[in-house]
């Protein structure tokens, strides 16, 4: 009998496993069930798109005739109500029935809200689907302020996108600087001083009292220390939740998001999970967590692809790994990103910042555990292998940051990679 596959989630992870699978099985039927109404898109591609970088078309990963080439049946605008991993089926809002032999969960995430009074109004915005993005260039015509909060990769995307479309664009951090929980201080300082240049009013040690507003329409903010901000739009970005409400009462063992082993499989037999909804094992933290990546998408989907069609492939874990490009000044995150402070670890950075550039390395008793990179980042693949790898390098310590330095070169020393 022909393996029946279900995947929900159309995302990078849903649509890696579903063409990994029909690349194995011919034969196999797979659905994809998705509650967007677009084929698969680069999620991370939207602040370019919405300001005005990127065209629509760019965004997609695949079209629509893609699905039907692969025979992969697609069901949109439609979301999973229940599993039932005894009887073996997936239940539909819609009511549809959906029965599988394997099943895949990669519902991806949300975006975190911020309850204060006022964030109901119209006007307050998120960014994490391609409708959202639409709506925000659709507001943004009627707009002339805005008020961005978060400190981190999709707050500063958010400050962006207002700025490039032409609003007044206030950007509130709560914390002493952009990205804390990843970068020191000169790290920070880069990116603040690109933002600033761009004509952003960047608020450190600021946060987000009440959402004012007029008829039910935003009109402004204030903030935690009570200043009043002029706002048609408020742009909020503190975080993503992974969409596990819909696995209640279905036996599959959760926590941030779903727990998985290195093969991807969740407690239950034959249900796997992938990408921002899979909490796998972090080689670099020691524990299970939620990593939120493209990349992590891609290599987790095909990881699950493999075994649910019959293969017995290990994802080796996973490492933090998150590349973002800010008006050019680009900067990758890979691993361990704060050390403890004890005196195992160690940081490096060498004579670093040079002009827009920087470099920094963490060990933990000569091993590579993480590494920031700001300007040039052609390393940060090599450097990712050196981590999930476990490479003592303490004894290169002295060369790691001679100008020619290439983390490459050091990984096929070391590994033969």
């Amino acid at each position: 009998m022909d393996m029946r596959y279900v995947i929900i989630g159309n995302g990078g992870a849903g649509l890696k496993a579903a063409r990994t699978i029909r690349k194995r099985d011919a034969e196999g039927s797979i659905t994809i069930v998705d509650e967007e109404r677009y084929p698969c898109y680069y999620r991370m591609r939207m602040p370019d798109y919405i300001c005005g970088w990127a065209s629509l078309e760019s965004l997609f990963v695949v079209d629509l005739d893609h699905y039907s080439q692969q025979r992969i049946r697609l069901i949109l605008e439609d979301k999973v109500g229940r599993i039932l991993p005894d009887r073996g089926v997936v239940v539909l809002e819609s009511g549809s029935v959906l029965p599988y032999d394997r099943l895949l969960i990669a519902s991806g995430a949300r975006p975190r809200l911020r309850p204060c009074p006022g964030s109901d109004l119209d006007g307050v915005v998120y960014l994490r689907t391609l409708e959202q993005a639409e709506d925000i260039i659709d507001r943004a015509k009627k707009a002339g302020h805005a008020v961005a909060l978060g400190g981190g990769l999709l707050g500063v995307e958010l400050a962006r996108c207002f700025n490039e479309l032409g609003l007044t664009t206030h950007y509130l951090i709560r914390e002493d600087r952009f990205w804390p929980q990843i970068l020191d201080k000169n790290g920070s300082s880069l990116v603040e001083s690109v933002l600033r240049e761009k004509g952003i009013m960047l608020h450190t040690e600021e946060g987000l009292s009440e959402i004012s507003g007029d008829g039910g329409r935003v009109t402004g903010v204030i903030t935690a220390t009570g200043d009043s901000l002029e706002a048609d739009l408020v742009g909020i970005a503190i975080g993503v939740i992974s969409n596990i409400d819909f696995l209640r009462d279905s036996g599959i063992e959760t926590d941030r998001g779903i727990i998985v082993d290195d093969h991807l499989l969740t407690n239950r037999p034959h249900i796997y999970a992938a990408g921002d909804v899979a909490q796998a094992y972090d080689v670099v933290h020691g524990e299970h967590r939620v990593v939120t990546s493209w990349l992590n998408a891609q290599r987790q989907g095909a990881t699950a692809g493999i075994n649910m069609s019959g293969g017995s492939e290990a994802l080796g874990g996973v490492v933090p790994f998150n590349v973002i490009n800010i008006y050019g000044l680009s900067i990758a995150s890979i691993g361990m990103d704060k050390p403890p402070g004890d005196e195992t670890f160690e940081v490096l950075t060498g004579d670093y910042p040079r002009g827009m550039e920087y470099r920094k390395l963490i060990l933990r008793d000569g091993v590579l555990v993480g590494a920031n990179l700001i300007g040039d980042i052609k390393e940060a693949r090599a450097l990712e292998t050196l981590i999930k790898s476990r490479a003592d390098i303490s004894a290169y310590r002295d060369r790691l940051f001679e100008p020619d330095f290439k983390a490459g070169d050091l990984l096929k020393e070391l590994t033969g990679e």
